[in-house]
């Protein structure tokens, strides 16, 4: 059962959904800075499908920033400082639904994988008819993006202590 549910959550077309909305926000919010880089959407669902680490950027608010939001990981208890860690081994375990997720949003033209290694949407217009759950998951997308947009690459795999 917990296996089906896992199944259910870390699905190539959810997660493809879900970079594209990461996409959007970034560029969207930050029209300067460009697209996000390919190796940046190999944090989003590891961030943005545990529940955990969700729920710690559902607490931030979006004004805050990534530095705010990897400073909770830092407040007093070992384990909030683990889940910081623990982004990096979820972001190399799920490098295949990461590639499954991209692979089909450039196919349904969702993105476009440039020759400089961007990753620009396609389309900005969110979808309608989502069941809540799933609203939830791209608004966590767009926050995420949003934070994404005015830093690089290094400060954000700095700030969340990854190595993509």
């Amino acid at each position: 059962m917990l296996a089906r549910e896992a199944q259910n959550v870390q699905n190539p077309a959810l997660g493809a959904a879900i970079l594209w909305r990461f996409c959007c926000a970034y560029v969207t919010t930050h029209p300067t800075s460009g697209a996000p880089e390919l190796p940046t959407l190999f944090v989003v669902l590891p961030i943005v499908l545990h529940q955990a680490t969700a729920e710690l950027l559902r607490r931030t608010r979006p004004g805050s920033g990534l530095r705010a939001f990897a400073a909770k990981f830092g407040d007093t208890s070992v384990a909030k400082q683990d889940l910081l860690l623990q982004i990096h081994d979820r972001s190399l375990r799920w490098r295949t639904l990461t590639m499954q997720s991209i692979e089909l949003a450039a196919a349904g033209r969702l993105i476009h994988l440039a020759e400089s290694g961007e990753v620009i949407p396609l389309s900005k217009t969110k979808a309608r008819g989502l069941p809540d759950e799933v609203k939830h998951l791209m608004s966590d997308a767009e926050k995420l993006g949003a934070w994404c947009g005015p830093l690089t690459l290094h400060e954000i795999t700095t700030t969340l202590k990854v190595r993509l």
